[in-house]
């Protein structure tokens, strides 16, 4: 039978003895060759392992705390030695802690009459006292009797309790059968090393291995399946040569929704789709005047909404509930810059939580400002887009959105299923004129969590936050997903 240098250290020491503790083996040898000896071993038939669980006791936090405050009890017997033994004014000295001292005290001989403490074996008290406090040092030294555990077990957090399991090897008739010459160490080879093959030589030993045998299935740590999908869109905008933009969660009306030409009577603003919060957000009074003008009378010959425009309305704050803010503010900031930007970010909807909708999920948005940006452009984005997703037959349809005209819903085939995946348009005058923003804006934007559900072939949006550590830790990565 074939044994490592390990394996005969361990045989020729348990040899002729019972059951020996792991630990003490630990203390002689190397841990992680022991560790991986007696499994060997055990697997060889040689050792018995026995397992069993040990309690270990050590002082509590609360035992910690009255070792140097003192017992409430103790405390108390203080208090009453100075005459001070009416409860409601011991009450106001010990506040909680009183309730504590007391209970031990009428175990320990004493009682309450017409609110007073009366002790009529204060030795009984004294000496219980001084029991308890030599059982908390002992648990702190970590060496406590059953005695001492039976009288701190029953107060909360005088003393801890751990269970450890504790591994006894001994060995087996087998085992013990093996001769001394069997257990000579040899010069063995453990690991292959370029040095070692290099100088590698007939009286040289390699340490057997089988790889028919049993190994542990290795399941590394990934990062969660939302998160690498940002990372996959966000890796394809920035090789389309998109730069990417920030914003932050909470905004005014004014930008979430009047700068993009939203009325403010528009369903969108109603609280079945808007999470607002309390207060007022600051807007500059010269572009207020100019989106109130847009919206009640147009601009460029549009007519706008023909409504009384509100700017305690527009100052109202909320969770944003799209990334375009983010748009309409940097093309606004940089009106005479042709650019390319999108984001990646959180958005935020009143919406009822189902198995098709969140509260709160993921969207990306792009976006292209300049000369010669058509409608064509847009329609050649978005399949190049999509397609690095691995979505086939991108195709659009005929839609609304307040702020953009032709404005479209984009549809396409991915792993063989016909799905919605996004809204796309041009960004409408009244978004753009006010600013002196000259150049055509086409935009497009996409909820990340619908297409990851088909990618992960989940039936229940809720499935991508829930930390089900057995679905994180068996999911394939997402590169390879994407390219089946």
């Amino acid at each position: 039978m074939e044994l490592t240098n390990g394996e005969k250290k361990i045989i020729k020491y348990l040899k002729g003895k019972g059951y020996v503790g792991a630990e003490d083996l630990f203390k002689l040898f190397d841990r992680n060759e022991v560790a991986s000896s007696i499994s060997w071993l055990r697997e060889k038939k040689l050792v018995n392992v026995l397992e069993k669980p040990v309690v270990q006791f050590s002082i509590g936090s609360e035992g910690e705390k009255v070792l140097s405050s003192g017992l409430p009890e103790e405390n108390l017997l203080k208090l009453y030695r100075l005459g001070k033994n009416k409860t409601e004014e011991l009450e106001g000295i010990m506040g909680s802690d009183l309730r504590y001292g007391l209970a031990q005290i009428l175990k320990n001989g004493g009682k309450v009459v017409d609110g007073k403490i009366v002790l009529e074996n204060e030795q009984r008290l004294t000496d219980h006292i001084e029991r308890t406090r030599r059982a908390l040092e002992s648990a702190k030294g970590g060496k406590v009797s059953e005695e001492d555990v039976q009288l701190l077990k029953p107060r909360k957090g005088f003393i801890s309790e751990k269970v450890r399991m504790e591994r006894l090897v001994k060995l087996t008739a087998l085992g013990e059968q093996i001769s001394p010459e069997s257990l000579e160490e040899i010069d063995e080879i453990n690991q292959i090393t370029p040095e070692i093959i290099e100088r590698y030589g007939e009286g040289m030993n390699l340490r057997p291995y089988d790889p028919t045998l049993y190994a542990p299935r290795y399941l590394p740590g990934k990062i969660h399946p939302l998160s690498e999908f940002i990372a996959e869109v966000r890796e394809v905008m920035l090789e389309m040569g998109f730069t990417e933009l920030k914003g932050e969660i909470v905004e005014t009306a004014f930008w979430n929704m009047d700068m993009l030409f939203i009325p403010q009577d528009h369903p969108a603003r109603d609280m079945q789709d808007t999470l607002y919060l309390k207060g007022k957000g600051k807007i500059d009074p010269a572009m207020a005047r100019k989106i109130r003008r847009v919206h009640e009378i147009g601009i460029g010959g549009s007519k706008g909404w023909q409504y009384k425009w509100s700017f305690d309305e527009a100052s109202k704050l909320l969770l944003r509930t799209h990334t375009t803010v983010n748009t309409i503010r940097y093309i606004v900031e940089h009106p005479k810059e042709e650019c390319k930007i999108f984001s990646v970010e959180k958005i935020f909807r009143r919406e009822n939580l189902d198995a098709k909708h969140l509260a709160e999920f993921s969207q990306v948005e792009g976006v292209i400002s300049g000369r010669g940006v058509t409608f064509g452009v847009l329609m050649d984005t978005l399949e190049r887009f999509y397609h690095r997703l691995g979505v086939k037959d991108v195709w659009v349809k005929p839609s609304y959105f307040p702020y953009t005209e032709p404005s479209l819903e984009v549809h396409g085939t991915f792993r063989g299923k016909d799905m919605e995946l996004g809204g796309a348009g041009m960004f409408r005058p009244e978004v753009l004129r006010p600013w002196g923003i000259k150049y055509n804006v086409a935009a497009w934007g996409l909820g990340l969590e619908r297409l990851l559900m088909t990618v992960l072939s989940l039936d229940d949006i809720r499935d991508i936050y829930r930390n089900d550590l057995s679905f994180l830790k068996e999911r394939k990565i997402l590169k390879n997903l994407f390219e089946s």
